[in-house]
């Protein structure tokens, strides 16, 4: 295979080339098959076609082109495939020695149009496993140097590359991302619509007509706003300050469009709202806000021809659980609008309309405690092994409960850390929502009282009875 010696008649050769992605290697496919074709004219070969991977990078095999190159191998349309250089075809030991081998076995050979090695003779085929090996090592340093410039943009707070950001456009001479004066605005508008009450549908429509197109990189190819578009570029964070790797948000250091209490607004809308979509659009009031005081189940909202809207218990109705069922919506309703109306009175008796302090953080300080003692634990775990007083099993067994109660503490760390961030409904929120009741539209008067109450249990039947829980204060009764 690779013989440079003249068949006996005239080889059909089919050109690979391959363009790198690294860029201080990229060597354009023009002068890679220019290369190629003057090699097969010395040579007498008859060039039968010219595949290309542009932009591809030779630490996969698996490339469209080498597909269709190894195919015509395979059918016998040729017998020599012509490289550039022996690192075109792959820059991954494993997957050239296969290639070899597997076109050795068909009856072809892989020549290099300008490293000229004769691989008839074991010199020749050594001399090119040193070349396999030299491009191995060379798609090695790349990635060294790729991972460690990766590290210093994330630890200074930049993205991996410069690409566009919907919202931003890119500095060049900073190399940092800034608030684009047309963009900016727009999506910083987008949170505060959706943490308004508007649905990612709405939303799709509403960016539409203001004439911005996404970005590559969101699922933005087509050049219109789709509503997977629009959540990918709304829970990537960017414009909250906040940078990805490896799957974590970092802080960045561009500038943000939102405030830090948008964002986590943002987040724990966006966990609620995953499970209350229809709620979203619905005309009614209070749709998906409400339980069942009986068995805890979901309340749903139905049309009745005779009395109107009213709520249901769907483990009642569907599976018989308990009687009682159903209460009018008005009853709720006014129930609300009573609690809000009455909580708005008593604020206007006071003067200091100061935000209730969330209570959290001596919870949060058990958790960190909690950490740290399953941290030391893992420590002297480990000197335990080292010493031989364990043995390896009883450590794994061990080690596997502590990684998996740390596991678990993250999550809740992070959960907390979320409910901190997140600004607590304050005296001068119950009084606008009361003063603005009349004119705000159906899904930001929800909107807002889900920001108010922590829960709604209806008890349906003849003991009807419906219990408003605030996120802040106490619980009240009302019996209609």
């Amino acid at each position: 295979m690779g013989s440079r010696k003249p068949a006996r008649q005239r080889d059909r050769a089919v050109i690979y080339m391959r363009q790198s992605t690294y860029r201080e290697e990229s060597i354009s496919l023009e002068l890679q098959e220019t290369a190629c074709r003057a090699y097969a004219k010395q040579q007498g070969y008859q060039v039968v076609a010219v595949e290309a991977d542009p932009g591809i990078s030779g630490r996969t095999f698996d490339r469209p082109a080498v597909k269709r190159v190894m195919g015509m191998i395979d059918r016998g349309e040729a017998s020599t495939i012509l490289l550039w250089k022996w690192s075109r075809l792959s820059r991954s030991r494993k997957d050239w020695a296969v290639a070899a081998d597997t076109v050795e076995t068909l009856g072809g050979r892989i020549e290099s149009a300008t490293e000229a090695i004769d691989t008839s003779t074991s010199t020749g085929r050594l001399a090119r496993g040193v070349m396999v090996e030299f491009a191995a090592f060379e798609s090695e340093r790349i990635g060294d140097v790729w991972r460690e410039a990766h590290a210093r943009r994330v630890a200074a707070g930049r993205p991996a590359n410069g690409k566009a950001r919907f919202g931003y456009q890119y500095d060049r001479e900073q190399k940092l991302h800034v608030p684009d004066t047309i963009t900016g605005p727009v999506l910083a508008q987008a949170y505060r619509r959706y943490l308004a009450g508007e649905s990612f549908y709405r939303l799709t429509i509403w960016l539409r007509d203001s004439g911005t197109e996404p970005v590559a990189g969101y699922g933005g190819h087509t050049g219109e706003w789709s509503t997977r578009t629009v959540q990918r570029v709304l829970d990537s964070g960017f414009a909250a300050g906040m940078i990805r790797s490896g799957g974590e948000l970092l802080p960045g250091a561009h500038e943000p469009l939102i405030s830090e209490h948008e964002w986590a607004r943002y987040q724990r809308r966006r966990g609620e709202r995953s499970t209350r979509r229809r709620g979203e659009v619905s005309q009614y009031l209070l749709s998906g806000m409400t339980r069942c005081g009986v068995c805890g189940g979901a309340m749903q909202i139905g049309n009745h021809r005779a009395t109107g809207p009213r709520l249901r218990c769907r483990q009642a109705i569907e599976y018989h659980t308990h009687r009682g069922g159903y209460i009018q919506l008005h009853y709720v309703e006014g129930a609300v609008r009573t609690w809000l109306a009455d909580a708005a009175a008593e604020i206007a008796e006071h003067t200091d309309l100061r935000p209730q302090r969330p209570a959290g953080q001596s919870a949060t300080r058990k958790l960190e405690q909690e950490r740290e003692r399953i941290t030391g634990a893992l420590t002297r775990l480990a000197m335990q092994l080292a010493e031989e007083t364990i043995t390896p099993e009883v450590h794994a067994r061990a080690a596997a409960a502590y990684d998996q109660r740390l596991t678990a503490i993250s999550v809740e760390l992070e959960r907390t850390r979320v409910e901190l961030a997140e600004p607590q409904p304050t005296e001068r929120d119950i009084a606008d929502l009361d003063r603005d009741w009349d004119i705000l539209p159906v899904e930001q008067r929800r909107e807002a009282l889900r920001s108010l109450i922590a829960s709604i249990v209806v008890t349906p039947g003849q003991a009807r009875e419906i219990r408003i829980q605030p996120r802040n204060g106490d619980a009240r009764v009302f019996r209609p």
